[in-house]
């Protein structure tokens, strides 16, 4: 079955948090490669939190996702929150995304109403996007789901076009082989203009 004219969502915290986790990193260009293997993909919207975007602007990451792989980027603030254990009363204060899933979702949904593409590729897994791709596949157009095998909810795994595809099954096809020649594509870290981890809800 042909996809037709095809993008791609990606929510970088997911792939963080999940190479992370992994214990191994992601090369975008052999990620971007195992995407269009089914055919081409027309654009790619890549959406991060950073808690410096001029920093993060000047990186290496980020004008190899820019100018070299032609990713529209959209970088959103990390905002804090702080968290108390129940317990003993202690409190720390952690990283957390405000605004990134709203604006990926009201882009999908703005994409899908213009009907500017046929299959969308939603490199997520975060149950709050699950009524947006409902309404997309309302419309007619096709949503894929690639994801982490332990990221994903049923809900999620039920709605995918089309069976989803695991990041954790492709590290042969999808994984950062070091090399100095692979300098310019180190993961998105608090080196890299402050892009972090992040704390999400949903799953």
């Amino acid at each position: 079955m042909s996809r037709g004219k095809t993008i791609v969502f990606i929510d970088n915290s997911n792939i963080f948090h999940g190479a992370r986790q992994a214990g191994w990193r992601i090369d975008y260009k052999r990620l971007h490669s195992f995407l269009a293997r089914e055919g081409p993909v027309w654009q790619t919207y890549f959406f991060a939190s950073t808690d410096d975007a001029l920093a993060f602007q000047q990186s290496g990451f980020y004008k190899f996702i820019r100018y070299e792989m032609r990713y529209e980027v959209f970088l959103f603030k990390l905002g804090v929150r702080t968290l108390t254990c129940a317990t003993c009363g202690t409190q720390r204060v952690v990283p957390v995304e405000k605004g990134l899933d709203i604006a990926l979702a009201t882009r999908l949904l703005t994409l899908a109403a213009n009907r500017a593409f046929d299959t969308a590729i939603l490199v997520a897994a975060d149950r709050d996007y699950l009524e947006t791709v409902r309404a997309v596949k309302h419309m007619g157009m096709r949503v894929e789901i690639v994801a982490w095998w332990d990221t994903i909810s049923p809900e999620m795994d039920a709605e995918s076009s089309r069976s989803v595809v695991y990041l954790d099954q492709a590290r042969a096809e999808i994984e950062r082989l070091g090399g100095p020649d692979e300098s310019r594509m180190d993961e998105p870290g608090p080196t890299n203009g402050g892009l972090t981890a992040t704390v999400t809800s949903g799953g």
